[in-house]
């Protein structure tokens, strides 16, 4: 039976947008009707989408940041205007409400959710702070300058939606049991194309270093973004960088913002990516090597880029270093430092995802 699923979508960067596409694609397959509460580049990203039915603004919830870094300090310091923030979305969510009666609502790094709760609303999360929270206190050598926001802000985040939803979908790229039985890890969420796209190259190995022809630096659509130094560097290959806008040269070349970096990705012998979870799920989709620049005080990237090397698909790298690392292996023409890739959870998160909303709405028809 057809409902209506609404999604609450922290527009920030493009990643919680590509992931709740590809969860919403399945569940529109089954018949449901797909409303998106969303913000900034997700407004941008969504009304072109051909399963929502609805698609209205919200306000963003924020990082602080000092000295150009993510601050957990200054984050919680923020309180007064995040209270602010609040109060407006629970507004806004409300009008929503008096519209729409959804059988579900689907939330990706929003907490405005008193209204869901008064009305009965079952929520599910799209959320891999368990994983999070799982690896971090596994690793006893964590930086001192990613603590503070893991305890103000990671934790934190998995407390509540170990409170506050009905169920908690953790994408991973490694199977593991869960810390508490509100999570259910489920496969990579990944792009329906980038899905494809993996299983056409499947076969296909890493390039040796000097057989690189074409690096993709896909840095994040945040304000958070890294910002490398290429314009010192003569690199032997081309460099294409989606997120920044610049002035290309015969071996740079910027696309700014794109709505669809796929191609560019596929053509890409190696990858530079911020440490969000969706570029990485996709980069590891992908199997080409990567290189991840966590930005500076984020926990969550921390631990994404610490993951990506464990498993032997790349390097966790900074912006000021990361090309003087791509450049010392390609002069001696070897991974150093990687083992054997370890072998993957799966890319069918998005219909595990989907599968399991659908479950919950029927079981409480």
């Amino acid at each position: 039976m057809a409902s209506d699923i609404l999604f609450l979508i922290n527009g920030l960067g493009m990643g919680n947008s590509t992931r709740c596409h590809a969860v919403m694609q399945p569940l529109a397959e089954r018949g449901h009707r797909i409303h998106v509460l969303t913000s900034g580049n997700g407004l941008k990203y969504f009304e072109s989408q051909p399963e929502v039915t609805s698609l209205m603004p919200m306000e963003a919830f924020f990082y602080s940041k000092r000295k150009g870094r993510i601050s957990g300090w200054q984050t919680l310091l923020a309180g007064r205007q995040l209270l602010r923030l609040a109060r407006n979305k629970r507004t806004q969510l409300e009008k929503v409400l008096a519209h729409i009666k959804p059988a579900a609502a689907v939330i990706d790094s929003e907490y405005a959710i008193g209204p869901l709760k008064r009305a009965g609303v079952p929520i599910v999360a799209l959320n891999n702070s368990e994983v999070v929270v799982s690896e971090y206190r596994r690793w006893h050598d964590n930086p001192r300058a990613v603590r503070s926001q893991f305890w103000f802000i990671e934790f934190p985040d998995y407390l509540f939606h170990r409170t506050m939803c009905a169920l908690v979908l953790s994408p991973s790229p490694h199977p593991g049991q869960p810390r508490h039985p509100k999570f259910r890890r489920v496969g990579l969420i990944v792009r329906r194309a980038v899905r494809e796209a993996a299983r056409a190259m499947a076969n296909q190995t890493f390039p040796l270093p000097r057989e690189i022809r074409n690096v993709v630096f896909m840095l994040s659509g945040s304000i958070f973004a890294s910002a490398v130094p290429l314009d010192t560097f003569e690199e032997p290959f081309h460099i294409d960088v989606v997120g920044r806008e610049g002035t290309s040269t015969a071996r740079v070349t910027y696309h700014g913002r794109l709505m669809n970096n796929l191609p560019l990705l596929v053509k890409a012998d190696a990858l530079v990516i911020n440490g969000g979870y969706s570029a990485v799920s996709e980069a590891l989709a992908l199997n080409k090597p990567t290189f991840v620049l966590p930005v500076a005080g984020h926990a969550e990237q921390y631990v994404n880029a610490r993951l990506v090397a464990e498993l032997g698909r790349g390097y966790q790298a900074c912006e000021d270093t990361v090309m003087d690392v791509l450049l010392g292996l390609y002069r001696t023409n070897a991974w150093s430092g990687l083992h054997a890739p370890e072998p993957l959870s799966g890319l069918d998160g998005a219909e595990g995802a989907a599968a399991a909303i659908d479950a919950l709405i029927a079981a409480r028809r």
